[in-house]
C-alpha cells in the first residue's frame, strides 16, 4: 500500500522513501539529514502510516511547534481524501495549550501540571468533571468524541473549539486510544510523562514508530526538561507565598535557604559563576532540618496552595529540591550571579539519559531535519546502537536558484570586535542591500552585536527596517512576520538573531525574502555550562569542542540561512559574513553539494546572479 499524497516523489524524496521503507521492514532506526525541498513530511509520513496500518503499529509524529503540527494534519487530510484511507488520527499539543481554564498560559509547564493534577484530584475542575464519568467519558464527552471522529484529521485548535465546556485533553486521550497516528510534542514521549501517556492509551513502546521532526532541536529540549534552578529572587516569592498561606515554619525555612544561597556567594569572590558540589548545598540545608523532610514539607504546602491559586513558588522549590539529589554524571551544578540575584542551577548535559532506552526499545525511530550534520554526532547524542541507518539526501532545489557567498575579511570573534570591524560589517550590509530589491534579512549571533551594527547602518539603508525583539511571545512574533512579509514589494530589512524568533520555524517563500545575510557564528560564550558540555563530550566521545561548541552553532547558521529558499521556484542570495566559514572545522557542517563564491566584492556575483534569474 502506497499512501504518498502527490503525483510522484521528487528527486531526493525518492531516496528518503526507499530508506524509510527498508528501515521499517527491518525494524531499524533512521537519521535523515534532508534539506528544505526534499518533502520530508509527506515522504516519511506516507510510508510510516502505510506500514503501521498493515502491521498493527502506531505512529507518533513529534514536532516542536504548533505550526508544524498543522502541516502534518494537512498532509494526512490529503492522504485520506486521495486514497479514502481508513485510519484515525489525533493532534495533541501541550496540555496547557489545550486547557480552557482562563489565564492558564502564564504558568510554566511544571506549575500547570501540578495545578491541573490538584484540581482534578479535588474534583474542582468543571471541564474535567463534565468530560469524565465513572466508567469513561460522560454522555456529552462521547457525543463530542463521535463528532470529532467524523471530522478527523483536524488540528488541535479545531478540536479544542469543538470541546466547549469539556476538557480537550481528555477527549484527545480518548481519541488517541483509537488512533493509528498521533501528532504530538517532543514532551509527550521524551520526558518522564511518557509512561503515563502510553499506559492511558494502551500502547507499548515496542510497537511504536517514532518520527521526530526538526530533530536537531530535541537534545536541548530534553536537557531543559531535566534541569532546574532556584534563585534569591524566586525564594523571596516562595517565602511571601508561605507567609500568605500561614506556613510560618516553611517561610522561616525558605528564609534560611535564601541566606545559605547568599552565603554561598563567597565562593564566587569576583567571579560571575562557579561550580559547586551537591553536598555543599545539601549539608547546609540539613543544618536547618532533614533534607527529605523539608522536601516533603514543600510538596505538602504546594498541594494546599494549588487549591487556592494556579502558580506556586513553593512548588518550583519542591521540584528543585527533588532534582538536586539526582546524579552527578551527565549534570553540572553551577552557582551564578544574575541580574535578579544569585541562582543555583542543576543542569543536564546529556539527552541520552532519556533518549537511549526510547530509541533502542521503539520499533523504529526516525529523526529528520535539514541540519542533522554531522550524522554521527546525532547517532551518539541520542544513544543509538548499530541498528540505525544514517543518510544525507540531496535537495530538490536547483543549485542555480541560490547564490552562496562567503565574505572572508570580517569576523565576529570576541577578540576582533572592534569599531573598525563593526564599520566594515556595516558597509558590506549596506552595499549588499543596495543591489537587491525586495525583502532582506540579517541574522546576528547576538542582539548586542545586532544593535551595534544597526546604529551604524540605519541612516544609510533605504528600506524600512524591522527589528526583532528578544524573547518575543507568539503574538509579537506573528505580528512582526506579517508586517515584514506584507512589506515585501516595497522592500524591507529585518534585523534579527540566529536561533531567534524569526530565524527558525518560519518560512518566507516566494517574494517574501530575497536575501539572507549571516553575520558571524552564534558560538556560546565560554560560560561554565558550555565548558561542562565540552568537557563531558570530550570524556565520552573525544569530540567535546565539536559536539559542545562548534557544531551546534553551525547548525543554527544553516537554519537561519535556509529561510529564503523554501520552494522549488524560490530565487535567493545567501551571504555568510565571517572568515571562519572557510575553516575546515566549520565547513564540515555545510551540505557537501553547496557551492560558494569567496569574495570581497559581493556586488559582482549578486548582479550576475540576479541578471541571470531576472
Amino acid at each position: 500500500m502506497n499512501l504518498f499524497p502527490f503525483d510522484k516523489p521528487r528527486e531526493g524524496q525518492k531516496d528518503l522513501i526507499k530508506d524509510v521503507e527498508t528501515c521499517l521492514q527491518q525494524g531499524k532506526g533512521l537519521i535523515a539529514n534532508a534539506p528544505s525541498g526534499v518533502g520530508k513530511t509527506a515522504a516519511v509520513l506516507s510510508v510510516a502510516l502505510s506500514y503501521a496500518l498493515e502491521h498493527g503499529k502506531t505512529v507518533f509524529f513529534m514536532t516542536p511547534k504548533h505550526s508544524q503540527h498543522r502541516i502534518v494534519v494537512e498532509t494526512l487530510q490529503m492522504i485520506k481524501k486521495k486514497f479514502d484511507a481508513d485510519f484515525t488520527t489525533v493532534d495533541i499539543i501541550g496540555k496547557k495549550w489545550l486547557c480552557p481554564v482562563p489565564s492558564i498560559d502564564i504558568l510554566s509547564t511544571a506549575d500547570f501540571n501540578d495545578y491541573c493534577n490538584s484540581i482534578k484530584r479535588d474534583e474542582r475542575c468543571i471541564f474535567y468533571n463534565s468530560t469524565k464519568a465513572r466508567n469513561g467519558l460522560s454522555d456529552s464527552g462521547i457525543s463530542v468524541l463521535n463528532s470529532i471522529m467524523k471530522k478527523q484529521p483536524i488540528h488541535a485548535e479545531e478540536m479544542k473549539y469543538l470541546c466547549k465546556g469539556l476538557c480537550p485533553y481528555e477527549i484527545a486521550i480518548e481519541l488517541a486510544k483509537k488512533s493509528q497516528i498521533i501528532i504530538c510534542d517532543y514532551y509527550h514521549i521524551f520526558s518522564p510523562i511518557r509512561k503515563n501517556i502510553l499506559f492511558r492509551i494502551n500502547r507499548n513502546l515496542e510497537d511504536l514508530i517514532l518520527i521526530v521532526d526538526e530533530a536537531h532541536n530535541l537534545p536541548d529540549r530534553i536537557r531543559k526538561i531535566l534541569s532546574g534552578k532556584i534563585s534569591t529572587y524566586s525564594l523571596k516569592y516562595a517565602s511571601k507565598e508561605a507567609t500568605t498561606f500561614g506556613f510560618h515554619e516553611i517561610a522561616e525555612n525558605i528564609n534560611q535557604i535564601e541566606k545559605i544561597l547568599k552565603n554561598m556567594t563567597r565562593k564566587l569572590n569576583k567571579k560571575e559563576e562557579v561550580f559547586v558540589e551537591k553536598n555543599h548545598f545539601s549539608n547546609e540545608i540539613s543544618l536547618i532540618n532533614d533534607y527529605s523532610k523539608i522536601t516533603e514539607q514543600f510538596e505538602a504546602a504546594t498541594t494546599e496552595v494549588r487549591e487556592k491559586r494556579k502558580k506556586s513558588y513553593i512548588g518550583s522549590l519542591a521540584r528543585f529540591f527533588s532534582l538536586w539529589e539526582g546524579e552527578d554524571f551527565g549534570y553540572a551544578r553551577i552557582l551564578k550571579r544574575e541580574k535578579q540575584g544569585i541562582s543555583l542551577n542543576y543542569i543536564c548535559l546529556d539527552p541520552v539519559i532519556i533518549t537511549k532506552d526510547i530509541v533502542r526499545s521503539a520499533y523504529s525511530t526516525i529523526l529528520m531535519s535539514g541540519t542533522l550534520s554531522p550524522l554521527n554526532m546525532y547517532k551518539n547524542l541520542f544513544g543509538f546502537d548499530e541498528n540505525v541507518v544514517c543518510n544525507k539526501y540531496k535537495s530538490c532545489f536547483s543549485d542555480d536558484n541560490r547564490l552562496n557567498v562567503i565574505i572572508p575579511d570580517v569576523t565576529t570573534q570576541y577578540t576582533k570586535r572592534t569599531q573598525e570591524n563593526f564599520r566594515k560589517i556595516a558597509e558590506y550590509i549596506v552595499r549588499i542591500c543596495k543591489q537587491i530589491r525586495g525583502n532582506k534579512a540579517v541574522f546576528f549571533p547576538s542582539y548586542e552585536l545586532r544593535d551595534n551594527i544597526y546604529y551604524l547602518i540605519r541612516d544609510s539603508i533605504e528600506d524600512k527596517i524591522f527589528l526583532e525583539k528578544q524573547d518575543m511571545n507568539k503574538e509579537e512574533k506573528m505580528k512582526l512576520f506579517s508586517e515584514f512579509t506584507i512589506n515585501a514589494k516595497n522592500g524591507g530589512l529585518l534585523l534579527g538573531c540566529q536561533s531567534g524568533s524569526m530565524s527558525e520555524g518560519l518560512d518566507y517563500p516566494g517574494e517574501f525574502l530575497k536575501c539572507v545575510i549571516i553575520v558571524g557564528l552564534p558560538l556560546s560564550k565560554p560560560y561554565l555550562e558550555t565548558q561542562s558540555l565540552i568537557n563531558y563530550y570530550d570524556s565520552k566521545f573525544n569530540r567535546g569542542w565539536e559536539y559542545g561548541y562548534i557544531y551546534p552553532a553551525m547548525n543554527r547558521v544553516i537554519q537561519s540561512a535556509g529561510r529564503c529558499i523554501r520552494t522549488e521556484t524560490d530565487i535567493g542570495v545567501v551571504v555568510f559574513m565571517d572568515k571562519r566559514f572557510l575553516w575546515r572545522n566549520y565547513r564540515v557542517v555545510f551540505p557537501v553539494d553547496m557551492k560558494f563564491y569567496v569574495t570581497t566584492e559581493p556586488e559582482k556575483y549578486i548582479n550576475e546572479f540576479l541578471d541571470k534569474n531576472d
